[in-house]
């Protein structure tokens, strides 16, 4: 039992990374970007920054919505276990993330796949994905919540950068066969599969 209580902050701040990760490997995100780098004749550099700062932008407004949901639903049902609560809010996450994913493929398919110079929003539209992270890290104190988001953003905006860069060089062709709606069901798997982890 103790070691499970010492190993769930370290699965806690991994799967925090993992999912800020493989959300910014969708190709909604760093499409955009190569696109108006492209038509810009960004340089890398400029390229980087501007990769860099929407990830932390949509990581810090992810965080803080995710935040803001945790603390509601903890301040709302005070009578709930805490980890049935998490476990419910994996769920619904996970299900919300699925229908999402389901939702922007058909909307992509009827309205074709142009990219507007509007669309780089798309990288800063913060998503709860972490609202059950955070309701489980709370368990670990405040510091850690803070801890565990702050590494969140800055995976965010790492992942963005790297991606970018390696692709405007190598993988353009080969990865942008990548869907959205793939790397989502991959995230709500991973999701779903915490619960498991929760519940033992």
């Amino acid at each position: 039992m103790l070691a499970l209580y010492l190993l769930l902050p370290v699965a806690i701040v991994g799967l925090s990374i993992l999912i800020a990760v493989l959300h910014m490997v969708a190709p909604d995100h760093w499409t955009p970007i190569l696109s108006y780098s492209l038509h810009k004749k960004f340089k890398s550099k400029e390229t980087g920054v501007l990769s860099f700062g929407l990830g932390l932008i949509h990581g810090i407004f992810s965080s803080i919505l995710s935040f803001a949901i945790a603390i509601f639903g903890v301040y709302f049902f005070p009578q709930f276990d805490i980890k049935i609560f998490a476990v419910a809010l994996l769920v619904f996450v996970a299900a919300y993330i699925i229908l999402n994913a389901r939702h922007e493929e058909k909307s992509q398919e009827s309205k074709g796949n142009e990219i507007e110079k509007s669309i780089l929003l798309v990288s800063i539209i913060p998503d709860p994905a972490i609202v059950p992270i955070i309701l489980i890290a709370v368990v670990y104190g405040m510091h850690f919540v803070y801890i565990t988001m702050s590494l969140f953003v800055l995976s965010s905006a790492l992942a963005l950068l790297l991606i970018t860069l390696v692709l405007s060089k190598f993988l353009m062709k080969k990865l942008a066969t990548l869907t959205p709606k793939k790397i989502d069901y991959l995230v709500a798997i991973i999701l779903l599969l915490t619960t498991v982890f929760v519940l033992f």
